[in-house]
């Protein structure tokens, strides 16, 4: 099995594992802020994948990068998913698909959301410039670390506002914590 085949198997089973948890919110306050945010995500963190594999499998944009820096890709990737499942771990009950506040939902400080305020959105993305790297093909890295960049980027902006309306503490809690890369932004 190469590298870029293990790491399209990787990318599979994340993405049948997400489809599996994901889930609509179990919305008890009748709040729903995703502004089809999620359909926008989703259909990036689908199509632009999906896309990279086609390139590495025409071979078209292949970098010839040594073994290492790919294995380290497939590396990357897996710290990217798990710092993702972390995330949303550590949410439990708060965690939903959507975007929406609970009416029991409360802020959590603890786990990674001590050093970034969206580590499931930094995860996915990480995950992605793994992936890019261990296909080893820089068509692939192009899209998966740039073009998915928007989607993340947009998601972060309406869970923003949400909790920003939610949790007085919020404006505090995003002064000390970076919003997407740790210790960046």
């Amino acid at each position: 099995m190469t590298v870029g085949t293990l790491a399209i198997a990787l990318y599979v089973g994340w993405l049948a594992i997400e489809l599996a948890f994901l889930r609509p919110a179990r919305d008890r306050s009748g709040s729903d802020a995703d502004d089809h945010s999620m359909a926008i995500l989703a259909s990036s963190n689908m199509a632009l994948p999906l896309a990279a594999i086609g390139l590495y499998i025409i071979g078209l944009g292949d970098l010839g990068l040594p073994l290492a820096i790919r294995v380290t890709g497939v590396v990357v990737m897996l710290a990217g998913f798990a710092t993702r499942w972390a995330g949303m771990w550590t949410l439990r009950k708060f965690f939903s698909a959507n975007v929406a506040v609970q009416s029991d939902h409360r802020l959590i400080l603890k786990g990674p959301y001590r050093w970034v305020r969206h580590p499931g959105y930094f995860g996915g993305w990480l995950g992605f410039v793994g992936f890019g790297i261990a296909l080893g093909n820089g068509f692939a890295l192009l899209l998966l670390t740039v073009c998915t960049l928007p989607a993340f980027l947009n998601r972060i902006a309406v869970e923003e506002r949400a909790l920003r309306s939610a949790f007085p503490d919020y404006a505090d809690y995003s002064m000390r914590v970076k919003r997407f890369l740790p210790l960046v932004w």
